[in-house]
């Protein structure tokens, strides 16, 4: 659980860089999809082929902060708090999973009368976004994930019991049921089968980190298995490839997505 509690540290170290943006906390560019059991929070920029930015476990918009400037010049980006993270609510009872997170991206593209999209993941956004292409295959053009994962040992079995540990220990101190969710999540799923794998169209870009929390042979699966995926390993970085290696990462979406 450790290495997960780094990721999410990680991800607000994007803070100061973000405030000068205002990225999250954007009232002119953001809105809230009022859905009957959450209120989705999201923020747009720039104009052409939409571009989801779905962040990771506990993170939020701003975990994109380096990434929107650049990739805003050349797509239209939307940028969403997952339900129960961020400045989005979750009012649902039943226990989360990506493919609720994927319905959601789906009702948003509804409402933003969106007939295709590209995603970009991070982490529990690159999860996300295969899930979309798996049960929205007519919406969905290209994926990129970042540091994803398709089975919770992709992360490793001794930090699957870590996050089972911490899990007993937070619901022992009560604490709120919202931030044990979102742990038991990580234990749960994600529940992709190598036949779904197998079955996405979707052009998938896989990435991580040389050092990156899921395992290299896990990383190296999904991309064996998806159809012609192509796969980039960021030599010396982690799970964090988009703090790291923003300049990188954006010029890898910008070539992967404009290439036919």
């Amino acid at each position: 659980m450790k290495k997960v509690i780094g990721l999410i540290i990680l991800c607000f170290c994007t803070l100061s860089f973000a405030q000068n943006y205002n990225f999250g906390k954007n009232p002119a560019a953001g809105k809230i999809l009022h859905l009957k059991d959450a209120d989705i929070y999201y923020e747009v920029y720039g104009k052409g082929r939409p571009l989801f930015l779905l962040h990771g476990n506990g993170g939020s918009i701003d975990a994109f902060a380096k990434e929107i400037p650049t990739l805003s010049k050349h797509f239209m980006i939307i940028a969403m708090d997952s339900r129960g993270q961020g400045k989005s609510t979750d009012a649902s009872k039943e226990p989360l999973t990506y493919r609720k997170f994927a319905d959601d991206v789906k009702l948003l593209a509804d409402v933003l009368k969106l007939k295709k999209i590209n995603i970009l993941g991070w982490s529990d956004g690159g999860n996300t976004a295969l899930e979309f292409a798996i049960k929205y295959p007519a919406r969905i053009n290209k994926i990129i994930t970042s540091g994803a994962n398709v089975f919770p040992a992709g992360v490793g079995e001794n930090e699957v019991q870590s996050m089972k540990r911490d899990v007993a220990e937070k619901t022992a101190q009560q604490k709120p049921q919202s931030e044990i969710r979102l742990i038991q999540l990580m234990i749960d799923e994600p529940k992709i089968t190598k036949e779904q794998l197998n079955n996405i169209k979707a052009k998938t870009l896989v990435v991580a980190g040389e050092n990156d929390l899921i395992l290299r042979s896990h990383t190296g699966y999904i991309a064996k298995e998806i159809p012609d995926s192509k796969l980039k390993i960021y030599k010396g970085a982690s799970h964090g490839v988009p703090v790291e290696r923003a300049e990188e990462l954006s010029k890898d979406v910008i070539e992967f997505i404009n290439k036919p």
